[in-house]
């Protein structure tokens, strides 16, 4: 499970109840690794758990982060489970003009998804495939339909998967939470390049059990 934290050199800020953050000297993140090269002082993190131990992300950069790999973890999988096919898709949110004219008057926006040419999370393989092996443990468990994907492929045999990934805007700089830290006078870090992606499909087929016999 991720958390904010964030390092000071001589004492913590004061939030005042602002803001619910965890706040612990710069000498205890010796050990720490970050996506960002050497940690610094003020920089809010999200820290996030891993096999090789926890790891930390800037908060203006975790969400196209998270994103990117999920993504790379659901084609290892697909991989790892012997897909002779796979194929991702990106596609982005759009409100259509009569969702923008209710939005105008008060009433919400109608949402549709329309898909994102060359994004840089366009993948497509197609090959013999190969006997499939247990990709766990997992790096995201909890990611709605990796673990569904396994099962259904070890345990059941299944020859075609989809995931959907989606991205969480969990920690946008101009969402709440980022806007009240940094009226708390804490660093969000330098935005990455962000992606117009709010979801992935991906597709895998497999060969059948036989194949493999």
């Amino acid at each position: 499970m991720s958390e904010l934290v964030v390092f000071y050199d001589e004492k913590p800020t004061e939030t005042k109840g602002r803001v619910e953050i965890r706040q612990e000297p710069i000498q205890s993140a010796t050990e720490v690794r970050s996506t960002d090269g050497a940690v610094r002082t003020s920089l809010v993190y999200v820290r996030w758990p891993s096999e090789a131990g926890p790891f930390l992300v800037p908060f203006a950069q975790y969400d196209d982060w998270s994103l990117r790999d999920r993504y790379n973890e659901a084609i290892r999988i697909m991989n790892t489970l012997g897909a002779a096919s796979i194929t991702c898709e990106t596609f982005r949110e759009v409100a259509s003009r009569r969702g923008l004219r209710a939005r105008v008057r008060g009433k919400g926006a109608d949402l549709s998804q329309e898909r994102v040419e060359n994004s840089g999370f366009d993948f497509r393989h197609s090959g013999a495939g190969s006997a499939p092996r247990d990709p766990r443990p997992l790096r995201w468990p909890d990611e709605p339909g990796f673990a569904a994907a396994v099962s259904s492929v070890l345990d059941n045999g299944a020859t075609d998967v989809v995931i959907n990934i989606r991205s969480n805007r969990t920690y946008s700089v101009d969402g709440a939470l980022g806007l009240s830290l940094k009226k708390a006078g804490f660093d969000l870090g330098a935005s990455s390049q962000q992606s117009s992606a709010t979801s992935l499909h991906i597709r895998a087929s497999f060969p059948g059990r036989r194949s493999w016999r």
